[in-house]
């Protein structure tokens, strides 16, 4: 009897084929995209093993100790009458939605990943023998877990809500408050942060809800106190004997009603960071004395700025290009925060805003409230100019000063030194003062003495001729230096000494050389020039002519028409660059996969100018190129070639914050306001070293820190991230902080560099500056940085010079830094993203020398055959790789990559094993055997 076995069928057989070309086609792509992300996807789980591993107890206490000490010295006494501080009780009732709800630093990438554990002004107070209320503490807790169900509208930036609106409630609150104790403290904020400034009008709504911001007030800006807050404090005066108001805001405020009677007295606390209140409590309490002065200049009225008129979203009324749209003018010129107020004043002069309101700046007193640099102590000192010198060209300006506490209790002082240039009417512009020098002294106990010594660059006194002849000028005159306790107030007579130049010096190499702090003479650059004159519709304030030359004009609210040379500029091209037309594209074909038997490592120590560099670079193929310099967001990719590891950076100014560190143990330091305000380089050079040694026990090496932009105005959304509205106070603080970064072994990227003042519309803005103010206000503490502490990495910004691409500039990222200044670090981009194809190409950036882009795109990156096919683009390439490794093999880079390692790849190499394994037993088996076996007989059964 004949016997059949049922076969497969010819449809299962068909199934079995498709599955195998499927499981082929997965094979492949999956294996094109690991490859293509690999540096990605290796990153992204090392720096989750770092976020369960990393960490050092140890270096984290001491990170939180520092915070407490820089808020000690920086908080800033602005009033104390009657000598209300320090309290004479340790009971104290604290007001404000603020309380609860402290404005730590900023929010965006400068905020921290370990906010979560920044100490509230409870447990601060309470740390340090200080109690508060506890049922207004409860009340403002209740209310702060109930805002979540209020009705709010935060435009980019931060949330400009006035809280306080919501807890009216506490006025019902003062009868028992006031038996608790006679003391209040009232704690009013302000917030800031990343992709839009501040709102200049707090009735704003929003287009499409309607919505509009809690608490606010039409007609009013948000560094006002708005209605609901003066109600606040003036029930808080009626009912309370000692009246404390702390000001916890980065950026300055309008604080005419801090001269209320019923305030007995004021600090300004700014960003304090995770344990600050500890520091602020300290000083509340008299175990610090205060010795912060502040770092911008406080108007009673914030429109008697030029540079007020030119905030806010300025957008071209006939162009909608997107990230071409959007301008800022800088038609302050070089007159910002004290600059423009010493300067009127000493002008006398009068003008007109574009409200009509007259503002007379020879009644300085009814203008200023707080002059730059002005800040109280529990005690007082004199000064007496011991001696000076005066060296003249290539030389220094020494100034010392004998300080003597003459008071009852223990302090530090605050020594200023400036100098005022002689001013030649319709020539190069001048402000009336600037900074030259400042010290801070030792805590002198009361009858103590301390010789402090200030010194500057004698030709940093220089004014850059943007207009004329295109170089740095010293005009012939007497050079006046005084001693000053802030901007405007003169010690004494007899801290003012002067020097006489007799001829004018030029310095170029057709003249009187260069500067001695320069490698070669700076000499005007055309992208520069550009961006001074190319834009038609703006005039610069003159000194010669404040009245005629104030703004007319608020931008924000008169859109202007764009120039046709701006327009035909900016449509050449997404990047608005010229560079791949100017630059020299003739270069010798360059060498690549070399075997040179190099290594990375082996070069620590060598020169940046040692022919090894250019061996070393020639063994990286073509794609280990595009992956060094293409693919460098957030880390560096590992290259084989050269003995590179992998390494992890990390934003930011203020503290470690990375995208999945949120809620890890990291310290949030104080913000660079803060920071500034102590204007103590000695302790911002021990906060560098503290903040880098708990970056390298997380296993980072690279930080997106610091951070060191002008402040321009008070509107700027990121003032937190800047030292302050003086170039050289944030220079110098800013070289102590990368000194003492540096100086444990990570590398920095120093930013935004140059004109990141404003974040409203900063994507592709065009930035109009001559180039007197950027070189002179802008880019002055990023020079500092470089020649006084060996700088190692800036970071580009979002918006342009010009219509050209920050990152696209030639000027900026080869001529400025590294032929003038000499620098030997490498330039990365801000972050190249989604939407930011357009005008942020990677062909334009490295051509004008911008070493990385600040991306995860892995691949090609954005390179076009602009770069790849051209000796030039694979030239500058090599370039690039060389500051990236120069800098790596001059690290701990090395030491510290590969702490946290994931070796994911294994997973790879089986996942590709057992995908190949069943598509072959697919292909062999199921087809072969579905075919082959005998056709299913529905006729012949088998018999019995």
């Amino acid at each position: 009897m004949k016997r059949f076995v049922r076969p497969i069928s010819k449809k299962f057989g068909v199934l079995g084929l498709v599955l195998t070309v499927l499981l082929t086609i997965v094979l492949i792509v999956a294996n094109v995209a690991l490859n293509r992300y690999s540096s990605t996807i290796s990153s992204t789980l090392d720096l989750n093993a770092q976020i369960a591993d990393g960490g050092d107890d140890e270096v984290y206490q001491s990170a939180r100790d520092i915070t407490q000490e820089i808020a000690g010295e920086g908080a800033t006494l602005l009033k104390n009458e009657n000598g209300s501080l320090p309290l004479d009780t340790n009971q104290v009732n604290v007001f404000g939605y603020a309380s609860v709800n402290l404005v730590y630093g900023g929010s965006g990438s400068g905020s921290t990943s370990g906010a979560s554990y920044n100490d509230t002004l409870k447990e601060s107070f309470e740390a340090e023998g200080l109690e508060i209320n506890e049922d207004l503490w409860d009340f403002y807790t209740e209310k702060s877990q109930d805002s979540a169900s209020w009705n709010v509208f935060s435009p980019n930036g931060g949330d400009y809500n006035i809280y306080d609106a919501n807890c009216t409630e506490v006025l019902d609150m003062m009868d028992s408050a006031r038996e608790y104790s006679d003391t209040a403290v009232v704690i009013f904020s302000r917030a800031g942060g990343e992709g839009g400034d501040l709102p200049m009008d707090m009735g704003v709504t929003d287009e499409e809800t309607g919505a509009g911001l809690v608490g606010g007030d039409a007609g009013k800006s948000y560094l006002e106190l708005q209605d609901v807050e003066l109600e606040l404090l003036d029930a808080v005066e009626e009912n309370f004997d000692n009246v404390i108001v702390l000001i916890n805001s980065s950026h300055a405020m309008e604080l005419g009603f801090l001269e209320d009677d019923g305030v007995d007295a004021a600090l300004q606390i700014a960003g304090p960071g995770a344990t600050g209140m500890r520091g602020v409590a300290d000083i509340l309490l008299g175990e610090t004395n205060p010795s912060g002065h502040l770092v911008d200049t406080y108007a009673y009225d914030v429109k008697s700025a030029p540079s007020y008129y030119n905030m806010g979203d300025c957008t071209y009324s006939d162009y909608e290009q997107e990230m071409s749209d959007s301008y800022f003018y800088y038609e302050e010129n070089i007159y910002t925060g004290y600059r423009w107020y010493e300067t009127a004043a000493a002008e006398n002069a009068v003008v007109t805003a574009a409200d009509g309101t007259v503002y007379d700046y020879a009644d300085y007193d009814s203008i200023v409230q707080y002059p730059f640099g002005y800040g109280l102590s529990y005690t007082t000192f004199d000064w007496d100019l011991a001696d000076y010198r005066v060296d003249g060209q290539g030389g220094e300006v020494t100034a010392t000063v004998t300080v003597t506490n003459t008071g009852d209790v223990a302090g530090k002082d605050v020594v200023q030194l400036y100098y005022s240039a002689p001013y030649i009417e319709g020539g190069i512009e001048k402000s009336a003062v600037n900074l030259g020098a400042f010290a801070k002294t030792d805590l002198l106990e009361p009858g103590e003495s301390q010789d402090v010594e200030l010194t500057m660059t004698f030709d940093d006194m220089a004014s850059f001729d943007w207009d004329g002849v295109g170089a740095y000028v010293m005009d012939t005159g007497t050079y006046t230096f005084t001693l000053r306790t802030d901007s405007h107030t003169v010690k004494n007579d007899g801290g003012t000494f002067t020097y006489e130049l007799a001829d004018t010096i030029i310095y170029n190499d057709e003249n009187d050389g260069k500067r001695s702090t320069d490698e070669v003479a700076a000499v005007s650059q055309q992208e520069f020039a550009d961006a001074g004159t190319l834009e038609t519709n703006m005039t610069y304030l003159s000194r010669a002519d404040f009245a005629g030359t104030f703004p007319k004009v608020e931008r924000r609210l008169n859109p202007t028409e764009i120039p046709d040379e701006v327009r035909a500029r900016l449509e050449a091209n997404g990047p608005g660059s010229t560079v791949l037309e100017t630059v020299d594209t003739d270069v010798d074909t360059p060498v690549t996969d070399a075997d040179n038997g190099l290594s990375v490592d082996d070069l620590a120590g060598v020169d940046y100018d040692d022919e090894q560099w250019d061996l070393l670079v020639q063994q990286m193929s073509v794609d280990e190129l595009i992956e060094l310099t293409g693919n460098a967001g957030w880390q560096t990719s590992a290259i084989e070639s050269v003995g590179k590891k992998a390494t992890t950076d990390i934003d930011g100014p203020q503290g470690l914050n990375g995208f999945n560190f949120s809620g890890t143990k990291m310290n949030s330091y104080a913000s660079e306001v803060l920071m500034g305000m102590t204007w103590n380089c000695d302790l911002v050079n021990e906060m560098g070293s503290i903040y880098a040694q708990e970056a390298l026990s997380w296993g980072v090496v690279g930080l997106y820190a610091p951070a060191m932009n002008t402040h321009r105005s008070p509107f700027g959304g990121r003032n937190f991230e800047y030292f302050a509205e003086d170039p050289t106070l944030a220079g110098l603080l800013a070289a102590a902080e990368v000194g003492g970064m540096q100086g444990e072994g990570v590398y920095v990227y120093a930013k935004h560099y140059l004109l990141n003042t404003q974040d409203t519309n900063r994507d592709g803005a065009a930035n109009w500056c001559n180039e007197q103010a950027l070189r002179e206000i802008y880019a002055r503490p990023f020079e500092l940085a470089i020649k006084l502490a060996d700088c190692t990495g800036l970071m580009t910004e979002l918006s342009r010079i010009g219509t050209s691409w920050s990152s696209a500039t030639y000027a900026l990222c080869t001529e400025m830094p590294r032929e003038e200044w000499g620098f030997t670090g490498k330039i990365i981009t801000d972050g190249v993203g989604p939407g930011g194809d357009y005008y942020m190409l990677p062909d334009y950036a490295i051509a004008a020398g911008n070493d990385m882009m600040l991306t995860r795109a892995s691949g090609d990156c954005g390179y076009t055959d602009i770069t790849l096919d051209s000796d030039y683009g694979i030239a500058q390439m090599q370039k690039a790789a060389k500051n990236i490794l120069y800098v790596y093999a001059n690290s701990k880079a090395s030491e510290v990559s590969g702490m946290y390692d994931v070796n994911w790849e294994w997973a790879w190499v089986a996942g590709d094993i057992v995908l190949v394994a069943l598509a072959v037993l697919l292909f062999v088996a199921l087809p072969v055997r579905a075919w082959c076996v005998p056709a299913k007989n529905n006729t012949e059964r088998s018999g019995r």
